[in-house]
């Protein structure tokens, strides 16, 4: 139970700074990392796949809501799945490796932007590919994957201070 209440604390928050003019300022070229979806990863990559998935669909259900942009459920969609595929490779990856988190990361975000544009594309609208247009879901991935580490290092020792 301690688990959830670590990322759950680290998901209100990440969404409160999203929700910030703070957040516009670590950008880098316009393009800002998404700590909910690396939250969501290493949520599902240290509990399994039913809490990843639980914590995915919950998040983004909440970003869908609050502010409403486009289809309701597609973020919550997305992040379900990712929720519960991070885990399920979680499980048959031996050991909390910070090198495997951080491919996985890279990976994982081009993952999302690929469903969210078949997403766009079926639901919304035909021809959308926003999220691969001049390379910025390939800086995203960057930006992903060097601040992973740093989360995976911070919640790997809240956990070994407060869940054991």
């Amino acid at each position: 139970m301690r688990k959830y209440i670590i990322f759950i604390v680290l998901i209100v928050g990440f969404i409160f700074l999203q929700s910030s003019t703070l957040y516009d300022r670590i950008s880098v070229r316009g393009v800002t990392p998404d700590f909910l979806l690396i939250t969501i990863s290493l949520s599902a990559f240290f509990m399994g796949p039913i809490p990843g998935q639980i914590i995915g669909f919950i998040t983004g259900l909440v970003l869908d809501i609050i502010p409403p942009v486009g289809l309701l459920g597609l973020l919550a969609f997305t992040y379900t799945l990712i929720g519960y595929g991070v885990g399920i490779i979680g499980q048959k990856v031996y050991g909390n490796s910070v090198l495997i988190t951080i491919t996985f990361m890279f990976i994982v975000t081009l993952l999302k932007a690929a469903v969210l544009s078949l997403l766009a594309v079926i639901f919304l609208e035909a021809g959308y590919f926003g999220y691969f247009v001049q390379g910025r879901i390939f800086l995203e991935a960057v930006l992903n994957s060097v601040i992973t580490p740093l989360l995976f290092l911070i919640i790997g020792r809240v956990e070994r201070k407060f869940v054991t």
